[in-house]
């Protein structure tokens, strides 16, 4: 923070006695001068840049697999065979288990079976009809055989649909034998070993494939914090098109790659008065010291997500030393005028404080010379009466400053 310092003889005499002066002259005796007055006031101010300002808040998330696949048995039967490697990444459609076929295979063969047979009575039952056609032109049989030949198509032919629906439903059921994974993933330890009985929608599942890139954050946020910041977006500051999310670990070291907000869930807790909001990250896999390819982000995990709410341009930083409050609660300043006069300001409005500094929204101003040091000697000047600033020192905030605060305030 820079400083500037202008010291006078007399002003440093004020600055080492704590005090103040009257100015007085040995020609002007005209005892109502304003000039010899004034009481002189030594301080020092700090000088209100135009900054821009990021704003970013910190909440608490977990991390959360993007999809998750519970492999369940859809029949029952005997594991024959664990096809797949414990603690890998398999793809969709890739096989994980064999149940025992042979009572499916079985019942798959007889309904084959069964269809054959009711397809060839549905033949024969077509040839009868046709050939009563013929006889029915030539009045060689009456009609109500004729009839009855037609019913007995019909018959068949309902015959023959219900044993092509057993037939599916066998030949599903020989399929779902064969256990796939439904999704690309993570998959863990196996809960069933060959030999194992299981049975179809059985309650814990025989393995879980979760999909971990992309990978989700689900953080929470106080529903009054999170209206407020709905209310200052685009009027106090510039929301980007997508918002930008940072990741932090325990021990304080930052994720390689930037996520963003996928959406914020619009339902209150009734426990907590949080709302959800949820973080879609990349999680690519990359190769651990002993040459195996692992991925950072894991499901379970507890993180430290920063997001980035968007940027006040122009920004008004002001130290907290410099902001006091009244006994209704405002927050009042004292500045230097363009006379070098002593002026109150209040009413002054922030919307947050970081690292010593107010972020001021309505009564500071671009420029303002905002008194930091030295206001202990206003008590002694009665109230009412004007004073001057004699300037010690002047400071202010330059963007790498605002940077470094914006960057220490995440932390």
């Amino acid at each position: 923070m820079k400083l500037i310092k202008i010291f006078t003889p007399i002003a440093m005499t004020l600055a080492l006695s704590g005090g103040f002066f009257i100015l007085t002259g040995c020609k002007d005796e005209n005892p109502n001068s304003q000039s010899k007055q004034i009481p002189t006031l030594p301080v020092h101010v700090y000088k209100v840049e135009p900054v821009d300002y990021t704003i970013k808040t910190v909440l608490p998330g977990r991390v959360i697999a993007s999809r998750v696949a519970e492999i369940r048995p859809q029949v029952s039967g005997i594991i024959l065979k664990r096809e797949f490697i414990e603690s890998t990444d398999v793809k969709a459609g890739q096989s994980l288990y064999q149940i025992d076929p042979a009572i499916y295979q079985a019942t798959y063969d007889s309904a084959m079976a069964n269809l054959e047979s009711v397809q060839a009575k549905a033949n024969i039952a077509q040839l009868t009809l046709n050939r009563y056609k013929g006889l029915l032109a030539t009045r060689s049989i009456s009609q109500q055989d004729y009839d009855q030949a037609a019913a007995d198509l019909k018959q068949a032919m309902a015959q023959v649909m219900v044993a092509q629906a057993n037939v599916n439903s066998a030949k599903t059921n020989l399929d779902y034998t064969k256990v796939y994974s439904p999704i690309d993933g993570y998959i863990g330890k196996s809960n069933v070993t060959e030999g194992a009985l299981v049975s179809a929608g059985q309650t814990t599942p025989m393995a879980l494939v979760q999909q971990l890139d992309p990978i989700y954050i689900d953080m929470t946020q106080a529903v009054i914090k999170y209206e407020q910041n709905e209310q200052h977006k685009g009027i106090l500051y510039q929301a980007p098109e997508k918002t930008k999310v940072e990741l932090f670990f325990s021990d304080g070291t930052q994720f390689q790659q930037d996520g963003y907000i996928k959406f914020s869930d619009k339902t209150v807790s009734e426990t907590t008065g949080t709302v959800t909001l949820r973080a879609e990250f990349a999680n690519p896999s990359v190769i651990d010291k002993n040459g195996s390819q692992q991925r950072r982000l894991l499901p379970g995990m507890f993180v430290k997500p920063v997001v980035t709410l968007g940027t006040i341009k122009n920004a008004i930083l002001v130290p907290q030393k410099g902001i006091t409050s009244n006994v209704n609660g405002q927050y009042t300043a004292k500045v230097v005028n363009e006379q070098g006069l002593v002026e109150q300001r209040d009413n002054i409005k922030v919307y947050a404080g970081v690292k010593n500094y107010w972020i001021v929204t309505e009564g500071i101003h671009i420029g303002d010379q905002i008194i930091v040091s030295g206001l202990m000697n206003l008590s002694a000047i009665p109230a009412g009466v004007p004073v001057k600033a004699n300037i010690l020192g002047t400071e202010s905030l330059t963007q790498q400053q605002v940077n470094e605060i914006i960057a220490q305030n995440t932390k």
